[in-house]
């Protein structure tokens, strides 16, 4: 019978055996008193009666403080692997590579969102206290480059009006100076309970030496291995910018082809490496003979070009043209031997709107070889006179 109690009402074995007892006993006693009707029996069947319920009532107490211990049991269960997993997600969340953050959004703050939690990989990061994020919301605003400030900013408001994932790459400032490039990814929440305020949890990883790598690989895509001079692609970009930006401020476009004359009897006579070291002082004295802002590139071999940006007109490309043959002339030091490269100028000056890169560079071509036909040396500018290349004959010979 007990195992029957212990299966129907779920109790243990003991605890049910008294209860079962008891009520049996209580309904015996009551059948015996209904039958005998005597009063020896009555006595009898009371005391009987109360026993049985004194043994429901403590049967009924057993079972409950049973209950009790299994649940308190249950509960500290409970707490115990809820703490062991808050340890083991902390310990997780503190080494991974990356800072771990929650922001909670707030229109006060510059970049719309108030540091609720940060985790100590910030401190390596950069250089600064989690705490210190935590407890003034304007530092982290504050660190972004000011070069992408304004894009980082956009790309948090834009999270926290849509809801969307932010997904950044921007440089951030650390403690010591040093430019961080850091990918910030960041997920929408529930709304805080007690706030009511937007809640995002985010991942904040470094990836300096990924982004320092693209920056080298289009580097060296864009220019003279030998040189460091904008290559042909580059040139050609930069003087379809400035074409496209002519008419829109004074000023105008000049294209300034530059080939050093004879140079093959220099690398017969000193050897290519000697040639190779001849290019590159060739390309500081380019480098140094025009204006900062304007752009030196190698065409191929010992072919230059100078892309001359919002000159006055062909007299300033003229005196441009001038002072590079200036510095071409000066004898150049190899080996302790000094050696004289000359060069010829071909000068091509974008003089109506609507003109495209490859009417210039065509144009340019022409007037180097006329300056080569003049005796070399010296420079042209282009007249609509001289022959020309066409388009494919140039690409074909660069």
């Amino acid at each position: 019978m007990d195992r029957i109690a212990t299966r129907r009402f779920g109790v243990p074995d003991g605890i049910s055996a008294v209860w079962l007892f008891g009520g049996a006993l209580f309904l015996a006693v009551l059948a015996v008193t209904v039958v005998a009707g005597s009063v020896p029996e009555l006595v009898w069947a009371t005391v009987a009666l109360a026993a049985g319920a004194l043994a429901i009532v403590v049967g009924a107490g057993l079972v409950l403080l049973k209950r009790l211990r299994d649940t308190g049991a249950t509960l500290e269960r409970t707490s115990r692997e809820a703490v062991e997993t808050a340890a083991r997600l902390r310990v997780l969340i503190e080494h991974v590579p990356a800072a771990v953050y929650i922001d909670m959004a707030d229109p006060d703050v510059s970049d719309g969102g108030r540091l609720a939690y940060m985790s100590p990989q910030i401190r390596g990061i950069l250089g600064f206290e989690p705490e210190e994020f935590i407890g003034d919301p304007e530092l982290w605003p504050s660190r972004i480059h000011p070069d992408d400030r304004a894009g980082a900013i956009d790309a948090y408001e834009t999270h926290w009006r849509t809801g969307e994932p932010l997904r950044a790459e921007y440089r951030m400032v650390a403690r010591d100076g040093t430019e961080i490039w850091v990918r910030d990814e960041a997920f929408a929440m529930a709304d805080d309970t007690q706030s009511g305020r937007r809640v995002s949890q985010g991942l904040l990883v470094v990836i300096t030496d990924r982004k320092l790598l693209e920056s080298k690989l289009i580097h060296d895509a864009l220019h003279d291995p030998l040189t460091g001079l904008a290559n042909r692609v580059l040139l050609r970009d930069h003087l379809e910018r400035a074409l496209a930006r002519h008419g829109r401020s004074p000023g105008t476009v000049a294209l300034l082809f530059v080939d050093l004359d004879d140079f093959k009897q220099v690398n017969d006579q000193f050897g290519h490496a000697a040639g190779d070291q001849i290019l590159c002082q060739v390309s500081e004295r380019l480098r140094e003979a025009v204006r900062a802002d304007d752009v030196v590139g190698r065409q191929s071999g010992d072919e230059f070009a100078v892309l001359l940006d919002r000159v006055l007109g062909e007299d300033e490309a003229v005196v441009a043209a001038e002072r590079i043959l200036r510095e071409l002339r000066r004898p150049f030091q190899l080996g302790g031997r000094a050696v004289v490269v000359g060069g010829s100028i071909g000068i091509a000056v974008a003089d109506e709107r609507g003109m495209v890169a490859e009417e210039l560079l065509i144009q340019a071509d022409a007037a180097m070889y006329a300056a080569k036909r003049a005796g070399k040396c010296t420079f042209a500018v282009f007249e609509p006179r001289m022959p020309v290349r066409t388009w494919t004959e140039l690409e074909a010979a660069g």
